[in-house]
């Protein structure tokens, strides 16, 4: 798919978000007119559940494109590349799961997570050479579910902000990468940000 058809795809995403749903308050940093461009769904738990799952849904459509295509499925082995990614994880102590479950702190930690997803889904989008569709879909649409975990944060203050210093040398390490990396790379990512996700439908499910 073209330059072209992956705006007008990105925008017709928008604009169903757009005539669908209201107008969230903006994500920390993002103008006005950024955060109007980009309108979620309510922030019910339902709706947030709908949302997630539809990622998922991309997230999987990718996955399974990355497995027949360039034969990245699942290898224990790779598991050694992922600790160099350093990507975002759930654990017992950011109150998430049904034992100790606190939905403040759990909110807080799956919003400074897709945070740090962010420059990571950048890079699939950037890179992905398959279904463009999908790679631009799972990044938008996880923006947008950015922007409907905010409104429900109640600290937003709580809420890191990934150090743009460690952003900026995580791209020059990633844009190094030879073609094999670069798809071990993004089925690393993909994987990661599903089993996130996973847990956080979960928790939300509880909220």
């Amino acid at each position: 798919m073209n330059s072209l058809s992956a705006i007008a795809f990105s925008l017709g995403l928008l604009l169903v978000m757009a005539t669908a749903f209201p107008t969230p308050g903006p994500v920390g940093g993002e103008s006005q007119a950024d955060a109007t461009s980009n309108r979620p769904p309510l922030t019910s738990p339902d709706k947030m559940e709908e949302f997630i799952k539809y990622i998922l849904g991309k997230i999987s459509a990718l996955r399974k494109e990355m497995c027949d295509k360039y034969n990245k499925c699942e290898d224990s082995k790779e598991a050694l590349a992922e600790n160099n990614l350093h990507l975002p994880k759930l654990a017992e102590k950011d109150g998430c799961f049904q034992s100790g479950f606190n939905q403040e702190t759990c909110l807080t930690r799956i919003t400074t997570g897709l945070l740090e997803f962010q420059i990571h889904l950048k890079y699939i989008q950037a890179n992905y050479e398959g279904n463009k569709e999908n790679a631009n879909s799972v990044y938008i649409s996880t923006k947008l579910l950015l922007q409907m975990l905010m409104r429900k944060v109640k600290s937003q203050d709580e809420v890191t902000t990934p150090d743009p210093t460690t952003d900026t040398s995580l791209q020059a390490i990633l844009k190094a990468q030879d073609k094999w990396l670069k798809h071990t790379t993004i089925h690393l990512i993909l994987r990661s940000l599903e089993d996130f996700l996973q847990f956080s439908l979960r928790a939300v499910r509880i909220m």
